[in-house]
């Protein structure tokens, strides 16, 4: 009787996880979809030819240069699960930037030149980093607007376990809090990015 009541369990065991598995990936972001696809990428081909920068994925990413990367977080994001959006106000004679989220406030220290928009796509990290962790796609590097992608953070995590840390992080760099410390580490992982053995063949 004992044997026959622990087959049973464990046969109804093993359909609820077998149910359950499908629904976990059917519940992963659009995000989540893309970094899989660009881990999928050889290592001696850049994910920037062959992924980033064709027409179609364009939506999937945040870019630097044209300064609307907290209105593509906000549609890839606000909404969805009860997620608020970021608002951005701009404030004062000196034209402070401030981003808003959840009651929280960050104020983003524009300099009003080139570097704002990653000035304020690093307040934007800090802002909503429970939800949704920016991280840069190092293949960009080159580009005159860099890409980002937002993901949420157990997401990251899961892609660490499925593919492993460092190959997450040979395409994907996570991003500090200010410019200070981000353009050391992006001068060193561009340098990394150029010295890297990509094949033009496709």
């Amino acid at each position: 009787m004992k044997r026959r009541l622990f087959l049973f369990l464990g046969t109804l065991f093993l359909k609820n996880t077998a149910i359950a598995a499908p629904r976990a990936q059917a519940k992963r972001s659009a995000s989540y979809a893309a970094a899989r696809a660009i881990l999928a990428i050889p290592k001696d081909k850049s994910s920037w030819t062959r992924y980033i920068q064709r027409d179609e994925h364009a939506d999937e990413f945040l870019w630097t240069g044209s300064g609307d990367a907290v209105d593509r977080w906000n549609e890839q994001f606000a909404g969805k699960q009860g997620v608020q959006p970021v608002h951005v106000t701009v404030e004062g004679k000196k034209e402070d930037v401030f981003l808003a989220h959840r009651g929280r406030r960050l104020r983003a220290p524009v300099k009003h030149d080139r570097s704002d928009d990653m000035v304020v796509l690093l307040t934007l990290n800090r802002l909503v980093k429970g939800i949704a962790e920016i991280r840069f796609c190092v293949d960009s590097y080159h580009a005159s607007e860099l890409a980002f992608l937002a993901m949420p953070p157990f997401e990251w995590a899961a892609l660490e376990a499925e593919s492993g840390g460092p190959a997450v992080a040979y395409r994907f760099m996570p991003l500090p809090d200010t410019m200070t410390t981000f353009l050391p580490r992006l001068r060193k992982i561009s340098n990394e990015a150029h010295a890297r053995p990509y094949r033009r063949a496709a």
